[in-house]
């Protein structure tokens, strides 16, 4: 699979969400470290990106499989 190229690459989240995440995290972040994590934030969002199921809830392991009722 080929690497994509830089412009197809996200890059990092919104400053008002990363600050919100740290908070919400309980974080207290010195200005370099949060300047450092929001450039790198960038991978995070690809990353997750590619974890998303394609196809909604539909393709879920668990909604995929149906047990045989047990033969008596």
């Amino acid at each position: 699979m080929p690497a994509p190229s830089p412009e197809a690459q996200p890059g990092p989240m919104p400053e008002a969400q990363f600050d919100a995440l740290m908070q919400r995290a309980g974080l207290v972040l010195t200005a370099a470290q949060r300047d450092s994590l929001l450039a790198a934030s960038r991978h995070v969002v690809a990353a997750t990106a590619q974890l998303r199921p394609r196809g909604g809830v539909s393709v879920e392991p668990a909604t995929v499989f149906a047990p045989k009722a047990p033969v008596a």
